[in-house]
């Protein structure tokens, strides 16, 4: 496994030392490609993708972040992730869970994040794949560190298998979600919820696939298909700023 590159470490070596301020009602999502964040205001948190795993049969791939990211503070959150090949099934064993495990705990860790967030979109099949994984990274945490979770909005409707993660934080995504997108969508326009109570306290967007409405006062991850800029920033911040 390949440690990050030095220039990022560089980049965010000025930022000053670890600390835990309140959470951020608006968290922007630095993918895998060149970032510069630095025109952020401070009250505007990044989760940072700080590692990538690959899992494909009895084995899996893993790398570091390639790609630059310049902040003004720290990351709040170290995103780890992972994905499963379709052409080859997983062989879940023992060896295997225990190494994809020290994996992400390797890519969470390289960075001071008050939190750590696991990308992990699974088919029905491999939904305990996933929550074996959340328990072994969650044991495997410093102490103090919040464990979150990204989530397709189905699973946070009519799926009660998500109860058993172990996790502080549930994000259900409101973009690319599937053949149920109209049905939440609308509901969530009209004022409605999640049927799951613990996906009600943050939530997910695409600056490419707006929402009219949802529920106010929660943790807004963001994602954007291309580097951040001022603009993009400034148009979604305006669309959350009009949930009410």
């Amino acid at each position: 496994m390949r440690r990050w590159p030095v220039l990022l470490f560089a980049l965010l070596a000025g930022c000053g030392p670890k600390t835990h301020p309140p959470a951020s009602p608006i968290i922007l999502w630095a993918w895998e490609r060149p970032e510069d964040l630095r025109f952020l205001p401070g009250n505007v948190d990044v989760a940072v993708q700080s590692g990538f795993i690959e899992i494909a049969g009895d084995s899996f791939t893993a790398r570091g972040r390639r790609y630059p990211l310049r902040v003004s503070k720290p990351p709040e959150i170290a995103l780890v992730h992972i994905q499963i090949a379709p052409e080859r099934p997983v062989q879940w064993t023992p060896t295997l869970r225990r190494r994809v495990a020290g994996a992400v705990l390797h890519y969470a860790t390289r960075i001071p994040a008050k939190r750590v967030q696991i990308d992990f979109e699974v088919r029905a099949s491999e939904r305990q794949i996933l929550l074996d994984v959340l328990t072994d990274v969650r044991k495997g945490l410093p102490g103090g560190t919040l464990l979150s979770m990204t989530a397709l909005a189905s699973w946070c409707d009519d799926e009660r298998w998500i109860d058993a993660a172990p996790v502080d934080e549930i994000v259900p995504m409101l973009f690319r979600m599937g053949r149920t997108d109209p049905l939440i969508r609308a509901r969530l326009e009209k004022g409605g919820d999640f049927r799951n109570p613990r996906c009600r306290t943050a939530l997910a967007l695409s600056t490419d696939t707006p929402i009219a409405r949802a529920p106010a006062g929660r943790r807004v991850y963001v994602f954007d298909p291309r580097s951040w800029t001022k603009a993009d920033f400034d148009s979604v911040r305006r669309q959350i700023g009009g949930w009410r």
